[in-house]
C-alpha cells in the first residue's frame, strides 16, 4: 500500500523557534547522532559542529517532515564525507529534505516512513530550477536510483509520495553494508534485495568465481544465518558468520531446534564443517529431509542453534520466514 500525504518542501528555511519549540533537534547518544524535527540553518550549523567535535559517530537516526533545502544538503554532504551511516527507525518519518540525509547515508536502511515530493518554497522559478540541480547533482553523487528520483519529480510540492517496505528494497533505496553484515566478506556484491520482516531475500555477486547465487538471511542478528544457492551448480548451503570472533576446530555435530510458540521444539541434527569466522553445512540431499527443514523453518517462531556440547551458538527469530522461504524457492527454481 502507498501513501501520498500533504506536505511542504521548502527551500527558504523555518522559522528558528518553531523547530525548537519541543527542545533540541540534533543530539547525541554514543555513536549515534539523531535529527528529531524540522531542518533549517539553524540545525544544520548545529549537526556540523556536533559532528566536529564527536569523531567517533557511526550512525544518524533521524524523525523529521523535512525543512529547508539548502541546509540538508550541508548535512548530507558531510554524512556522505564522514561516511557516517543513516536511518529511519520504526515509527519514526523522514519526509522531504529529510530524504536528501538519508539518501547520503554510506549504509541507509528506512524502517519507518521515507516520503519525497517536488521542491517548493519560492517565487522565482529560475531559483526553483538551481535547487532542483543542485538536488539532482548531489542525488547522483549518493548512488540514489532514478526510481526514487522520478517518484520526487512526478510528485505535486502539496503532495508526499511515500514508499513502501517493497519499495525501498526492491529499487535499492535502502542499502545495507554487507561486509560488516556478514564478517567483513569483501567479495560479495549485493544485486538486488528484499526483506520479509526478520528475514531478507537477495540476489548476490559472488566476485571472487564472477557468479551469481541467491541467498536467504536473518535480518540485524547475530551471528548471522545465510543459506545460499548457487544456481550454475544446483547447490544449496547454510552458514552460521560470526563478525567477532574466530572459530577453532574442524567439525562439529550441531542442533537446529526450531521453536514454534508454546508447542514441543522440533530438533534436526547436522555435521557442520568449521571455518574462522563460520560454522557451513549443506542443505540434505533427499528430498523429503530436505522438506522436513523447510517446513521447520516456515513454519517456526524460533530457531535456537546448539553445538555438540549444547552451548548456544546463534538464535534467529523466524518472523516472515514463509514469505523469505516462497521468494527464495521461486527464485531457486525459475
Amino acid at each position: 500500500m502507498r501513501f501520498v500525504v500533504l506536505a511542504t518542501f521548502l527551500v527558504h528555511p523555518l522559522p528558528v523557534d518553531a523547530q525548537q519549540a519541543t527542545g533540541e533537534v540534533v543530539s547525541v547518544v554514543g555513536t549515534e547522532i539523531r535529527i528529531d524535527g524540522p531542518i533549517s540553518q539553524t540545525v544544520a550549523d548545529d549537526f556540523l559542529r556536533k559532528l566536529q567535535v564527536n569523531p567517533d559517530l557511526e550512525t544518524v537516526s533521524l524523525n523529521s517532515p523535512g525543512g529547508s533545502v539548502f541546509p540538508a544538503l550541508d548535512i548530507a554532504r558531510a554524512i556522505s564525507v564522514s561516511q557516517l551511516d543513516t536511518s529511519v527507525p520504526i515509527s519514526d518519518e523522514c519526509h522531504s529534505a529529510c530524504s536528501f540525509i538519508f539518501l547520503s547515508g554510506r549504509e541507509r536502511v528506512a524502517d519507518g516512513l521515507l516520503g519525497v515530493h517536488q521542491v517548493s518554497g519560492v517565487n522565482d522559478p529560475s531559483l526553483t530550477q538551481t535547487a532542483i540541480g543542485e538536488i539532482y547533482e548531489e542525488l547522483v553523487k549518493f548512488n540514489t536510483p532514478t526510481y526514487l528520483i522520478s517518484r520526487m519529480l512526478r510528485t505535486p510540492p502539496a503532495e508526499m509520495y511515500i514508499f513502501t517496505p517493497e519499495e525501498l528494497e526492491l529499487h535499492s533505496i535502502n542499502i545495507r553494508d554487507y561486509e560488516r553484515q556478514a564478517g567483513s566478506i569483501s567479495h560479495l556484491l549485493a544485486l538486488e534485495t528484499w526483506t520479509f520482516q526478520d528475514w531478507l531475500v537477495g540476489v548476490f555477486q559472488n566476485t571472487n568465481i564472477n557468479r551469481p547465487f541467491i541467498a536467504l538471511e536473518s535480518r540485524e542478528m547475530s551471528p548471522l544465518l545465510r543459506i545460499v544457492h548457487y544456481p550454475h551448480r544446483s547447490h544449496t548451503f547454510v552458514e552460521i558468520i560470526y563478525s567477532d570472533r574466530l572459530l577453532s576446530g574442524v567439525t562439529s555435530r550441531i542442533e537446529l531446534r526450531f521453536g514454534h510458540g508454546t508447542d514441543q521444539p522440533f530438533s534436526l541434527f547436522v555435521d557442520a564443517d568449521i571455518d574462522q569466522n563460520n560454522y557451513a553445512f549443506d542443505m540434505p540431499q533427499d528430498p523429503v529431509q530436505a522438506g522436513v527443514f523447510w517446513a521447520a523453518f516456515s513454519s517456526g517462531t524460533d530457531l535456537t542453534v546448539l553445538n555438540g556440547y549444547g552451548v548456544e551458538i546463534g538464535r534467529f527469530g523466524l518472523m516472515g520466514s514463509r514469505s523469505a522461504f516462497e521468494d527464495f524457492m521461486v527464485m531457486v527454481n525459475r
